[in-house]
């Protein structure tokens, strides 16, 4: 299982905050120095959301039709709910949301798509890549390559950003290199030395081309095969290869169900696929690299004919805000936003600081490491009475469960909790998406 180190998380801070009132008085928190049309429109959505629990129903169906008709960019700014507000109120806020998230969840099969055409450098050609996808690429590291300054004529049309990616490196005979982990990293393919054996040479097997599955590209690295004398079921046949996703995606949690694994060999061999072998992983940058083992075919294979599995991807919905105003007089409360519930279970001194501990728990969540993932994405803080942010001096998981986790976070601060409201950001849903793939024709060595 890989896992991730607890830090600080910056991602949201390009994000717009803001003042929403909800019927409970828990408050939204706000950024400073908003754009004019980002406050008008959370006060559009602030006042069409306390129409909802007008005493009309003509009134409510009103104000719900007009928040359907804002769209998505209204989600973020939705009144979180808890146990006070009114049953239909809650009702109609969370039908809303269910249809914000439904209409802006993102699909593994809708990749970003790049046109280029024309004469232009391989680091324009990137860069033109980057901008039209909204992918971060990391091109700094290439400014200074020889390689990335040649220019070549591009037609590029309609095509995935992967593919791009592959056929632009392809003109100055690059690929990209596989990593566990991390950002992306480009690099000559390698090239067997004139001086070199002829039995290199010989042995030399031209690798299989990647495949591309909406916003995934997946490529075989390896494929080996081991005998073990002394028992024939642990001599196996071990695939390596690489799975890269869009940058401007965060998974929380990959898993290859071993069930669903088939293959076969080019002379029809069926091979067995041992159970015992880690499918989960939570993982990090935007590509991993796994194995998987099945039981080594007969001499009389040559190629695995086809590879052909299935993983699974927790998609992280959109970031939302849950906060708490005077904590230490709050103790026990409970608001939920989306799929996500956070209870606010105590606020106290704890030696020189302050301690605010919460459980935050995830509906509809496929299993605990999917919360493990997920904490990652995830942030904390408190406000003074005149919005300043207060950044947390540590935290720590103090409990995880199938259902929920627990979160304990610390505070340099002399005041008491009472004057600072306590504002936690994540994405409030997970959703698990499924995706079949196949690799073919794979050479034995």
């Amino acid at each position: 299982m890989n896992s991730r180190c607890h830090r600080s998380n910056d991602r949201s801070k390009s994000l717009f905050w803001g003042c929403l009132a909800c019927l409970t008085g828990i408050v939204l928190s706000a950024p400073i120095q908003e754009p004019p049309e980002s406050i008008s429109l959370k006060q559009r959505v602030e006042s069409l959301s306390k129409e909802l629990d007008a005493d009309k129903e003509q009134q409510r169906d009103a104000a719900e039709k007009a928040l359907l008709e804002i769209g998505p960019d209204a989600l973020e700014f939705l009144p979180q709910t808890d146990d006070l507000a009114s049953e239909e109120w809650t009702m109609r806020i969370e039908r809303i949301r269910a249809r914000f998230i439904e209409d802006s969840t993102f699909d593994f099969h809708e990749p970003a798509m790049v046109n280029i055409q024309g004469t232009l450098s391989v680091f324009e050609a990137l860069e033109t890549i980057q901008k039209q996808t909204r992918n971060p690429i990391g091109l700094d590291p290439f400014r200074g390559q020889d390689a990335f300054q040649e220019k070549f004529d591009f037609d590029i049309q309609g095509v995935t950003f992967w593919e791009a990616i592959d056929e632009v490196l392809e003109k100055i005979n690059w690929q990209i290199i596989p990593r566990d982990g991390a950002g992306l990293l480009f690099g000559p393919k390698f090239a067997i030395p004139e001086e070199q054996s002829e039995l290199l040479k010989a042995n030399s097997v031209e690798p299989p081309a990647p495949i591309y599955i909406g916003i995934l590209r997946m490529q075989p690295i390896s494929l080996s095969k081991s005998v073990n004398f002394l028992d024939p079921l642990q001599s196996t046949a071990t695939l390596e290869f690489s799975l890269h996703w869009e940058p401007r995606f965060h998974p929380v949690f990959v898993r290859f169900p071993m069930d669903n694994l088939a293959v076969r060999t080019d002379n029809s061999e069926l091979l067995l696929v041992p159970k015992d072998q880690s499918s989960e992983y939570v993982p990090s940058g935007s590509q991993m690299i796994t194995s998987m083992r099945v039981i080594k075919p007969t001499p009389a294979a040559l190629k695995i004919g086809s590879w052909k599995g299935e993983l699974q991807i927790a998609v992280p919905g959109r970031l939302s805000t849950i906060e708490f105003s005077s904590p230490t007089e709050n103790s026990g409360k409970s608001l939920s936003t989306g799929d996500m519930k956070v209870v606010l279970e105590s606020a106290r001194k704890n030696r020189d600081l302050q301690e605010i501990q919460i459980g935050v728990s995830l509906a509809n969540q496929p299993s605990s490491d999917v919360l493990q993932g997920w904490i990652a994405l995830t942030d904390a803080y408190l406000l003074d009475k005149d919005g300043k942010k207060i950044e947390h001096a540590g935290w720590a998981t103090t409990r995880l469960t199938k259902n929920d986790i627990g979160l304990s976070y610390l505070f340099d601060i002399e005041e008491d909790l009472s004057q600072y409201r306590f504002v936690y950001k994540a994405p409030d849903s997970v959703i698990l998406q499924t995706v079949e793939y196949e690799f073919n024709n794979i050479s034995f060595p």
